[in-house]
Parts: C-alpha cells; sequence; structure tokens
C-alpha cells in the first residue's frame, strides 16, 4: 500500500496548492470569473482523486486475492469471482465454467477485467457507494466525519462533466471555507479507505475462515 499512500499525499499537496492559490486569488479586483472556474477546477480534481484512489485500492486487492485459489477466498470473493465468470454465459458455457472454476484452472479476474463485465461505478462515487463496493469485498466501510460531503463532489462533478452547468457558474457561489472542508472531508474519508483496506489485506480477511 505505500505506492498508494505517496499518490495519495501527492495529490493532498495537489489540492492543497489549487485551494491556496484560489484563496489568494479571491483578494484580486476584477477576478471573479477566474476564481469561479478554478473552483469547479478544484471541484473536479476532488473528484478524481476519489475516482484513482479507489481503481489503485481495488487494484491491489485483485491483485493479492488472485494469487489465491478459489476454495481458498472468503464467501464473498468467491460470489465476486462466479459473478464475472458467469456474467450473460449460457447455462451450458455456466456449468463448464463453474468446473473450470472449482478445479482453479481460471484465476480470480484482475480488476480490469472484472470491471469490463460488472459495472462497480461509472461517475457517481460518494461516501455511501465507497461502502457499498468496499462492502463486496468484506472491506468495511465510511463512518467519517461529514463524509456525505462527498456528495456534493459527485453532483458538481456531474453537472459539470453532463454539460448542465458551466465551470464558471457551478461553484461561484461556494465559499474558500466550505471548499476546505470539502476537501477535508474528502481526504479523511479516503484516507480511512486506505486504512481499512490496509487491515483486511494485513488479516488476510479476503480468505476463507
Amino acid at each position: 500500500m505505500y505506492t498508494i499512500k505517496d499518490d495519495f499525499e501527492e495529490k493532498r499537496l495537489e489540492a492543497d496548492v489549487l485551494i491556496n492559490h484560489i484563496q489568494d486569488l479571491s483578494t484580486e479586483a476584477g477576478s471573479v470569473n477566474k476564481v469561479a472556474i478554478l473552483k469547479s477546477a478544484f471541484v473536479i480534481l476532488l473528484y478524481n482523486v476519489i475516482e484513482s484512489t479507489t481503481v489503485l485500492i481495488l487494484e491491489r486487492v485483485h491483485e493479492t486475492v488472485a494469487r489465491h485459489q478459489y476454495t481458498e477466498l472468503s464467501d464473498l470473493l468467491k460470489k465476486l469471482y462466479i459473478e464475472h465468470y458467469l456474467f450473460n454465459e449460457s447455462k451450458k458455457k455456466q456449468k463448464v465454467t463453474l468446473d473450470l472454476i472449482i478445479d482453479s484452472s481460471l484465476a480470480f479476474p484482475g480488476f480490469d477485467e472484472l470491471t469490463k463485465k460488472i459495472n462497480l461505478f461509472s461517475g457517481n462515487l460518494d461516501a455511501r457507494e465507497l461502502s457499498k463496493i468496499l462492502s463486496r469485498y468484506g472491506i468495511g466501510k465510511i463512518t467519517s466525519a461529514n463524509k456525505d460531503k462527498l456528495l456534493i463532489v459527485k453532483n458538481k462533478r456531474n453537472k459539470i462533466a453532463h454539460g448542465e452547468v458551466m465551470f464558471k457558474e457551478c461553484c461561484r457561489n461556494s465559499t474558500n471555507t466550505e471548499l476546505n472542508q470539502i476537501k477535508t472531508a474528502v481526504f479523511d474519508s479516503l484516507s480511512q479507505m486506505i486504512l481499512l483496506t490496509d487491515k483486511y489485506l494485513e488479516q488476510k480477511r479476503y480468505l476463507v475462515h
């Protein structure tokens, strides 16, 4: 998890640099539109941190789990295993595939491979969705303070991405204090997710007990 943590801390620094720049620029005359655009860019940055950190964590989980055979895995992981390989398969093919899984002829899929068949998320990550995804692996749930603020990030990001609002309008009325609070909530939630995954891997809770 060290590479993930290093990447995470680098992203935290990037967010700090951008919010500090927004705060400095806010004091300059004639900078209203520029500040409004940067505020929206800040929200996009936060959402990208949520999504990229989630992907890195799940990739690490899949890499670890793939070293083990089907019979060694927890019920939750077995369910994901089967769901992946039996997705849209005919009944005849399902039986053959099941036999291959049980014989350990088919490895646990990589994260990229899994998401080609199972849509874990698609531009819709907030604390509730993160908890739902983590629960599918048996990792845990996000319980950090102000975790609900991730919903603000998701909604604003989606409005911009879908062209519902312009960059200069989406976060115009968000204060610097509010943006700082949202940033703290995002990084606190992701820090908890990293910690939960660390314990999950360390305690080998992906294996049957």
